[in-house]
């Protein structure tokens, strides 16, 4: 009798154990998808905003970007961002965010969708590739944000903010896997090398926080371990993002690359060195 209770509770820890190891990575491999439909103007997303972020249709921006991974190989190339017309996704309208990277020999155009609100700027998550992939007995144990609320303003001392987060309520289990944080630092002088000469702006520096939570103890699925990846980003009034620098694993996500866990110990930096303003 005590054989068969344990191999039953062994089963059920065991089943668990699957299900929370299943939710987690499909989850994680939808997290910042781009999101895109078919239904577009010409017309850019209207609402009051900070200057921190302008958000005129026909705005862009090129940046330098340099990649180092692990054992201190560096990649070059640039990053181009434009702001072209709006896309209608779950009845909300967005504008777009068309990213084309360039870089190691290979060309990449990725499309982002961002609304900008009277405190917030936030980029849409596409979850659903989430509730195909995840069985529906399954899909009722997660929540998660609906988009990434990449800056709040205004910008006051130590001011944080849920970026995102991706929560598993299984059996009375109530966990946080996923969280990014966002945190206003200070004021600080960037240097920059633009195509028009060198200069300096003063920008809010945000610190990002993803913090991945994943059981790692194949005798205990309940024990987690906490692994954090930190990036920064500088915005600078009535220019918008002039720089950013940290793991790959978090820029990758806000520049629509989505997570990338290939190699989680890369630092990836970018500069702006041209803009447009509209």
């Amino acid at each position: 009798m005590k054989k068969n209770i344990l191999f039953t509770n062994l089963q059920a820890v065991t089943a668990k154990r699957s299900i929370l190891l299943f939710i987690i990575m499909i989850s994680t491999a939808f997290l910042f998808n781009a999101c895109k439909s078919n239904s577009t103007s010409s017309n850019p997303a209207s609402g009051p905003g900070s200057s921190y972020f302008p958000n005129g249709n026909g705005s862009s921006y090129k940046y330098s970007v340099t990649k180092t991974d692990s054992s201190g190989n560096q990649q070059s190339g640039t990053r181009s961002s434009t702001y072209s017309g709006t896309t209608t996704f779950n009845g909300t309208v967005y504008q777009n965010e068309i990213d084309t990277l360039d870089f190691g020999g290979v060309s990449a155009v990725t499309n982002s969708l961002f609304i900008k609100s009277g405190d917030s700027v936030m980029f849409a998550v596409d979850t659903s590739g989430l509730s195909e992939a995840i069985p529906a007995q399954y899909f009722q144990y997660i929540t998660l944000s609906t988009a990434l609320k990449v800056f709040q303003f205004p910008f006051e001392a130590n001011k944080s903010w849920q970026v995102f987060n991706v929560g598993l309520n299984l059996s009375g289990l109530s966990l946080q896997i996923v969280s990014v944080t966002g945190t206003y630092l200070d004021m600080e002088q960037v240097p920059l090398t633009l195509n028009t000469g060198s200069t300096t702006m003063n920008a809010a520096k945000i610190r990002y926080d993803f913090v991945l939570k994943m059981p790692t103890n194949p005798n205990n699925p309940l024990e987690l371990t906490t692994t954090t990846y930190s990036a920064f980003a500088w915005i600078a009034d009535n220019v918008g993002m002039i720089k950013m620098q940290g793991n790959g694993a978090i820029l990758d996500a806000f520049t629509g690359g989505g997570i990338n866990f290939a190699d989680t110990t890369s630092v990836i930096t970018q500069s702006l060195i041209s803009y447009s303003v509209k």
